[in-house]
């Protein structure tokens, strides 16, 4: 459709696609080719590699063929927009041109997505007023491996290390989200008997701010598999909310460069209950560090991560490609 589609424009100066879906990268090059037109393709997710790293693509011949196409764009395309150094060096490692490959972050509206009042219409709701509120925010799914955040919350039940510190009964983990790995999680968190977490239905987009606001810490995670560099998207409105987070994942990936660069947060190893449970106790313990993550982490998304930023940075992408 893209590509026919593209056909029956009169006149434009250049082609603008993400990938994936690999197949629109591969259209959009030979749209380029037929009309004469410069391509950018900005790569959103390193597919195929990190569903092959989560174990759910196997087949030897469909890799080949997702591989194959996947380097066909890197390599063809005039200019790649990635949004992390790690994934720079993964399409340079598979093809790209160094010099024709920039990293320009994803953004967050950091006008929509500022810090606000803790008790707001959805703290009312699920009565976390007087809580201290632990949130996931997302997609419950393979990639997230949100079992170490039900470790965790039983772990501050039940003491079950023995420096965790005083009990804290007031704590409440809130996971707000729909997924594959959402029964799952609620059988867990049942079978363990744990009344310190709440799982709440994906709420409407407008509503997404006010989880934040809600919140005292906020939770980025996934599966120690995952070493394909990433950078979730939720980090980014995490930080514009100032509210400091916690990620539990691989460590040597992008996102605990930024956390720590920032200083806008804490990094545990993945699928490492007491590390994250101790974690957790430290910053609940620190109402002033609490708050000095979150400015930071406000601060570096309005330096770094807002959409006037990242726009101007495709602007002058743009234009070099036309010669402007």
């Amino acid at each position: 459709i893209f590509f026919f589609g593209g056909l029956k424009v009169k006149d434009f100066d250049a082609i603008l696609v993400y990938s994936p879906p690999l197949p629109l990268g591969i259209s959009g090059y030979w749209l380029s080719k037929l009309r004469r037109k410069p391509l950018l393709v900005n790569i959103q997710d390193l597919y195929p590699q990190t569903v092959i790293d989560l174990g759910l693509l196997k087949n030897k011949f469909l890799i080949w063929v997702s591989k194959t196409m996947e380097k066909f764009i890197y390599c063809r395309a005039n200019a790649l927009t990635v949004h992390s150094s790690g994934n720079k060096e993964y399409v340079v490692a598979n093809g790209a041109s160094l010099n024709t490959t920039t990293v320009v972050h994803n953004w967050v509206d950091t006008d929509l997505i500022k810090p606000g009042k803790r008790e707001n219409d959805f703290s009312k709701e699920y009565k976390l007023q007087d809580k201290f509120v632990i949130s996931f925010a997302g997609v419950m799914g393979f990639a997230q491996g949100l079992e170490v955040v039900i470790k965790a919350a039983d772990m501050l039940k039940r003491h079950r290390t023995s420096d965790l510190g005083p009990r804290t009964k007031e704590i409440v983990f809130v996971l707000v989200g729909d997924g594959i790995k959402k029964k799952e999680l609620q059988e867990q968190a049942i079978s363990l008997g744990l009344d310190n977490v709440l799982f709440v239905p994906t709420q409407p987009r407008t509503i997404y701010p006010q989880i934040l606001h809600a919140s005292d810490i906020c939770l980025v995670t996934l599966q120690p598999d995952l070493v394909t560099p990433v950078v979730p998207g939720k980090l980014l409105s995490i930080m514009a909310a100032g509210k400091p987070v916690i990620t539990s994942l691989p460590l040597t990936g992008d996102t605990p460069k930024i956390v720590e660069g920032s200083n806008c947060g804490l990094c545990v190893p993945p699928a490492d209950p007491a590390s994250l449970a101790k974690a957790l106790l430290k910053l609940y313990n620190d109402t002033n560090l609490r708050e000095e993550l979150g400015r930071n982490g406000r601060q570096e998304s309005e330096a770094n991560f807002s959409r006037q930023s990242c726009v101007t940075q495709y602007e002058e992408i743009l234009k070099k490609l036309v010669g402007d």
